[in-house]
């Protein structure tokens, strides 16, 4: 009988030392489902950051009829601003926003714009006074 006992307080004592679900989860957040869609960087938060970046020259690149950029338009843009300092693809791959220290060469650009629509967003070039002496 003391066997018999034995067995049963061993019994209840291995089923009640198991962890307790409603603990374990306690203090936990479960968490709100992502959306993948706010994770992705807008348009204009890109075009920002390029901006923010010190760029001088700063231009979008789309397609003349509004959609997605292809291999060919990627391979063109690629091609005529290769010397330029960065460059994005962006807008749901609609656009490509490029930023560089110094101008595109005439030739590419219009290159550029005989195939894209082009956005100018550069910075504004200081004018030059001809009266002023440079030697002051």
């Amino acid at each position: 009988m003391i066997k018999g006992l034995l067995i049963a307080i061993t019994c209840i004592l291995a089923s009640a030392c198991g962890p307790d679900d409603r603990i374990l989860k306690s203090g936990k957040e479960t968490p709100a489902p992502s959306n993948v869609e706010a994770s992705k960087p807008t348009f204009e938060k890109e075009l920002d950051e390029i901006k923010s970046a010190g760029f001088t020259f700063v231009y979008v690149l789309r397609r003349k009829d509004g959609q997605k950029l292809d291999a060919e338009d990627r391979g063109v843009i690629r091609l005529q601003t290769a010397d330029m300092n960065r460059r994005i693809t962006a807008d749901e791959d609609k656009a490509v926003i490029i930023g560089s220290n110094y101008q595109l060469p005439s030739k590419n650009m219009m290159t550029i714009l005989d195939r894209f629509a082009v956005e100018n967003h550069s910075l504004p070039v200081p004018a030059v006074d001809a009266n002023s002496n440079a030697n002051k």
